[in-house]
């Protein structure tokens, strides 16, 4: 089990700060799939007593990423093609909708915020030593910007969730995968889409940035099936 800290001081409450801590490192490969968490142990490593330790279980098990017995801890869920297939048909279906809302309320400031998000992803994907970490942070406040402003709170929140399942996919595969350049130009069709405001352009281009990350993953496992 890892040694982990969190900011206790943070304006928000103890299960969700416990939630984002034990979700980062199960995101970032730190807790590994099918590692067991014990209440005992997590809540004197951490320094929290057990009922909020156990309503960020419970939040997490909601989320997907642990699956929650009483008695006998939680256990880290397994990562899968099934898995992955589902989360994103959902993500992409959603993220399509969302950004097709959204075409309608984005203004042309927060457009250009997209750019200048987009030029940084660009910049890391040009480089030699490739700095992965800060491309998916870029991509999640990209994806981010558009989605807060479709207007309806429920899909936001959805979605939102949806991608932090995603996370897992990207910090196990991104680096293996070399798509970085596609994925900066598919940001930008997604913003000259959102510059026409034309609803169905935006919906397909979000689609197709969706699809295109899922297709790649899949080549991807099934040729970690074959070796």
């Amino acid at each position: 089990m890892l040694n982990v800290t969190f900011n206790i001081e943070e304006v928000k409450p103890l299960r969700e700060i416990i939630a984002a801590t034990i979700r980062n490192y199960i995101i970032e490969g730190k807790i590994k799939p099918g590692e067991r968490l014990l209440e005992p142990n997590v809540a004197k490593l951490l320094g929290v007593s057990r009922t909020p330790l156990r309503e960020a279980f419970l939040q997490l098990e909601s989320e997907g990423f642990l699956k929650f017995n009483p008695r006998k801890g939680a256990l880290v869920t397994e990562t899968s093609l099934e898995d992955a297939e589902e989360t994103y048909e959902i993500k992409g279906a959603l993220e399509a909708l969302a950004a097709s809302l959204a075409s309608s309320n984005i203004t042309p400031q927060q457009i250009d915020e997209l750019i200048v998000i987009n030029k940084k992803m660009e910049s890391i994907a040009n480089s030699k030593k490739k700095d992965y970490k800060n491309f998916l942070e870029l991509n999640s406040i990209f994806h981010q910007k558009i989605y807060e402003v479709c207007g309806n709170e429920k899909l936001k929140k959805t979605i939102k969730t949806l991608r932090n399942q995603t996370l897992r996919y990207n910090y196990i595969f991104l680096s293996l995968l070399s798509h970085l350049n596609e994925s900066v130009n598919e940001h930008y069709e997604i913003i000259q889409a959102l510059k026409k405001g034309n609803q169905k352009e935006v919906e397909l281009a979000v689609k197709n940035h969706n699809d295109s990350a899922l297709r790649l993953l899949k080549n991807y496992i099934e040729n970690q099936k074959k070796q």
